[in-house]
C-alpha cells in the first residue's frame, strides 16, 4: 500500500469544474479563483477533489480488510485453542457502492474518514498545497488549493453530513448535537441517539442542564440504552422529581436504569416518591415498587374541571399507594424506601388490605405499621424479612394466601420476642440478622401457621403474649436463649 506508482494526488485542477477546465492555460487561474469565490462553489470544488481521490480510498480499504481478515484468522486459532469467539472482520463499504452513493451513506461516509487518514499516512493519497510542496500527513489545516479548504474543514463536512443523515428523521435532535461532533468515533452514538425519541432527548439534556456533551456523548451506551426504552412522561417526571440530583441517575448501575424503564409506566409513581427514587437499593426493589396498586382518577378530575369550566385532561391520571403510605409513614417512609424488595411487597400489600378495612381496624393497622417501622425495621435484611413473612417460593406454595403471616401478625410477634425473658435487643441484634437467625425465624411462623390452622390463635393482638409468656412458638428459637441474645 502506498507505493508511488499508485499514489493519487490531487492537485490544483482536481477540483475544478468543467468550464474552468476549458480555458486556456493563462487563464484557468484567474477562472479557478473566480470559482473559488463563494461558499457553495469551494463545496462543489471539495467534492469533485474527493471524488477523484476515492478510488484510492477503495484500494486502502481492501488492504486494510485483509489485514485485518488475517489478523481474524489468527485470532480465531487462539479461540478455538481457548474455546473462545474471535471479533467479525469488517466487511468491505467503499468497494460496495459508487461515490456519489457513498457520499449519502452514514456508514460509508465513516468508513471513508477512517480510510482517508490511513491512506494519507501511506502515502496511497498526497495533497498539493499552495507552493506546490505535498503537505504532510497530519497537517490538517493546511488550506488545499484543490478545494479552498483545509483537511480539517473538509473532514468537518463529511463529519457533519453523517450526522444529518443519521439524525434526518428528528432534525431537532441534530440542532441539539451538532456542537458536540468532534471525530468519526462520535457516530456509533448518533446512531443511538437517533433512536430515541426527541422528548426524551430533551428531557435528558434538561436534567443535565443543557450541557450535551455530558447528557448524550459521554454517558456509557450501557446507560443509554434504558432511556431510549424509558416513556417520556415518566422520564420527565424523573428529571423534575430529582431536579439537579438527574445526573447521579447515569452514575448507577445500568441495571437500576433499566428497572426504572422497565417497572414504572406512568408518571405519578416517580412524581410520588419524588427524591426518595434515589434511596431505592435495587433494581426488584423498583419492581416492588411499581407493583403497588395505583388507581385511575381521570373520570373524577374530568367531572371537577368541568365544573370550573375547564377543558378534559389528554392524559390520565393516577393516585398511587406510593403517595399513600409516604402520607402514611412520613419520615419513616425514605427509610423503608432502603430495604429490600421483600418488605416493599410487604408493605404494598399491607396497605393495599388496610384500604378495606373500617376506621377503627384501619387506623389500628397505620399505627402497628408505624411502630414496626420505628422498633424493628432496622433488625431486619432480606433473610430474616423473606423468613418472618414467608415468602419463599417454597413457603408461597404450601401455605394459602389468606394464611399467610400479615404485617399485624409479624409485628405483635416480634413485640412478644423483644419482652421475652432471654431474647430480647440482643436477639434482634446478634441473631435476627444471621442466616441461622432467618431460619429458626421462617420455621417458627410455619409453627404460627399451623396454630392458626387449628384456630388456636384467635386475634393477632394474643400473639405478643402466646411468644412472650409461653412455649407454643419455642421449639426453633429456644437454642438461641441465654445465649449472646441473653
Amino acid at each position: 500500500m502506498g507505493e508511488d506508482a499508485d499514489r493519487i494526488t490531487i492537485e490544483q485542477d482536481d477540483g475544478d469544474a468543467a468550464w474552468v477546465a476549458s480555458m486556456p492555460g493563462f487563464l484557468r487561474g484567474v477562472a479557478r479563483k473566480w470559482d473559488a469565490r463563494s461558499e457553495r462553489n469551494r463545496g462543489h470544488r471539495m467534492v469533485r477533489a474527493v471524488e477523484a481521490l476515492y478510488p484510492a480510498l477503495c484500494r486502502t480499504e481492501m488492504e486494510v480488510l485483509k489485514g485485518e481478515q488475517k489478523e481474524a484468522a489468527g485470532e480465531a486459532g487462539e479461540a478455538d485453542d481457548e474455546q473462545g469467539a474471535a471479533a467479525e472482520p469488517r466487511q468491505p463499504l467503499l468497494n460496495a457502492m459508487p461515490f456519489r452513493r457513498a457520499v449519502n451513506d452514514d456508514r460509508a461516509i465513516e468508513r471513508g474518514l477512517d480510510m482517508f487518514d490511513a491512506a494519507w499516512r501511506s502515502g496511497a493519497i498526497a495533497l498539493r498545497a499552495a507552493n506546490g510542496k505535498l503537505i504532510p500527513p497530519g497537517r490538517g489545516k493546511v488550506i488545499v488549493p484543490a478545494c479552498g479548504q483545509s483537511i480539517d474543514q473538509v473532514k468537518r463536512y463529511f463529519l457533519d453530513r453523517a450526522a444529518r443523515i443519521i439524525l434526518r428523521r428528528v432534525p431537532k435532535v441534530y440542532e441539539r448535537v451538532a456542537s458536540e461532533l468532534s471525530g468519526p468515533s462520535v457516530l456509533p452514538r448518533l446512531r443511538r441517539i437517533g433512536g430515541m425519541k426527541p422528548t426524551v432527548v430533551n428531557e435528558v439534556v434538561r436534567g443535565f442542564e443543557g450541557n450535551v456533551r455530558r447528557a448524550l456523548i459521554e454517558v456509557d451506551d450501557a446507560v443509554l440504552d434504558p432511556l431510549v426504552r424509558m416513556h417520556p412522561r415518566v422520564l420527565r417526571a424523573v428529571r423534575e422529581s430529582l431536579g439537579k440530583d438527574f445526573p447521579t441517575l447515569m452514575e448507577m448501575d445500568p441495571a437500576y436504569l433499566d428497572a426504572i424503564a422497565s417497572a414504572f409506566t406512568i408518571p405519578e409513581q416517580v412524581q410520588d416518591l419524588g427524591k426518595s427514587l434515589l434511596l431505592v437499593r435495587a433494581p426488584d426493589a423498583l419492581h416492588a415498587l411499581a407493583g403497588w396498586d395505583r388507581h385511575d382518577v381521570t373520570d373524577k378530575v374530568n367531572e371537577d374541571r368541568e365544573k370550573r369550566g375547564k377543558p378534559p385532561l389528554t392524559e390520565p391520571v393516577y393516585t398511587t399507594d406510593i403517595r399513600a403510605l409516604r402520607g402514611i409513614l412520613g419520615n419513616e417512609f425514605d427509610h423503608l424506601m432502603e430495604f429490600p424488595a421483600p418488605l416493599l411487597e410487604v408493605f404494598g400489600r399491607t396497605i393495599r388490605e388496610t384500604r378495606e378495612l373500617d376506621v377503627a381496624p384501619r387506623q389500628a393497622r397505620i399505627d402497628q405499621m408505624m411502630m414496626f417501622c420505628q422498633r424493628y425495621m432496622d433488625y431486619l435484611n432480606r433473610d430474616s424479612v423473606t423468613a418472618l413473612f414467608l415468602m419463599a417460593p417454597e413457603d408461597q406454595k404450601k401455605v394459602s394466601a389468606h394464611l399467610r403471616p400479615s404485617i399485624a401478625e409479624v409485628f405483635f410477634i416480634l413485640e412478644g420476642l423483644w419482652t421475652k425473658a432471654g431474647f430480647g435487643r440482643k436477639f434482634f441484634e446478634n441473631i435476627v440478622p444471621t442466616p441461622d437467625g432467618a431460619k429458626a425465624l421462617r420455621l417458627m411462623m410455619l409453627d404460627h401457621i399451623t396454630l392458626k390452622e387449628r384456630g388456636s390463635i384467635k386475634g393477632e393482638e394474643e400473639l405478643a403474649q402466646i411468644v412472650a409468656n409461653s412455649d407454643l412458638l419455642d421449639n426453633h428459637i429456644k437454642k438461641f436463649m441465654n445465649t449472646k441474645a441473653s
